[in-house]
């Protein structure tokens, strides 16, 4: 492997990484000096980063290195993504195909709501791309995300999220978006009409995995839905039988049945 051409802390890292990556075993001290072509301070002092951040584990024994249970982890999360947009693609194309309706998978990241991948009906300007963020406060999925949470995560959340007003239809108090959350469980979806755009309505159902928790949401979006997103709550059966489909076919099972 060529030495890297770049000096940031983090290229030398990523290049570690990669080595005890691409490994069939661990790999002895000199083993990644010579593959990575560092220096030997500058690759301990990297290896040592590397171990804090538990992206390395240090076998004393026999003195070597390999991936570490965080890098395992990271891995574990990007193939179920993967898989889950995978298993959401045929569902979101019938939505959207039988319905006329703009359809959308996401996942949460902190306090906004990321898209992993999105199917357009009609193209709009400010229409979600795959990649593109959404606040928490103020989108359906991101309503969903919220009441599904574990109570001691939510508060912490909730506590440092900024409630930011994109129209006049926003809802930016923390108390009434709290006293929404419990209606959200009980129906098993959101709507949401013109907080984060105007002409927008949007409604979201949760997605489980295999270990009961909600890992993403699928949404469901329109212009024409009425002052009260009448128009497009009438497809909420349609929206939970498809993440219910999916939840199946991540490994959930309806305790219910």
């Amino acid at each position: 492997m060529s030495k890297s051409s770049e000096s940031s802390i983090v290229t030398k890292c990523a290049l570690v990484m990669d080595v005890l990556a691409e490994a069939r075993s661990a790999l002895a001290f000199s083993e990644i000096v010579e593959r990575t072509g560092f220096v030997k301070s500058t690759c301990h002092r990297i290896l040592a980063v590397l171990a804090r951040e538990n992206l390395i584990e240090y076998d004393k024994p026999t003195r070597t290195y390999k991936t570490g249970s965080r890098f395992h982890n990271w891995s574990r999360l990007a193939w179920r993504r993967i898989d889950l947009q995978e298993i959401a693609n045929k569902s979101m194309t019938s939505l959207s195909e039988q319905y006329g309706l703009n359809v959308a998978l996401s996942v949460r990241d902190d306090d906004n709501i990321l898209y992993l991948r999105t199917v357009d009906h009609v193209p709009l300007r400010y229409a979600a791309s795959t990649g593109d963020y959404a606040p928490l406060h103020c989108t359906a999925a991101g309503k969903v995300f919220l009441a599904y949470m574990p109570e001691k995560r939510r508060k912490e959340l909730v506590g440092r999220m900024k409630f930011e007003k994109l129209t006049e239809k926003t809802i930016t108090s923390p108390s009434e978006i709290l006293n929404e959350l419990p209606g959200i469980i009980v129906g098993g979806y959101c709507l949401v009409v013109g907080e984060e755009f105007l002409q927008v309505s949007g409604m979201a159902a949760p997605i489980w995995n295999e270990n009961g928790e909600v890992v993403a949401c699928l949404s469901i979006w329109m212009t024409d839905a009425g002052e009260d997103g009448s128009a497009l709550e009438q497809h909420a059966s349609a929206l939970k039988a498809a993440t219910k489909s999916i939840s199946v076919s991540l490994g959930w099972q309806d305790e219910r049945e």
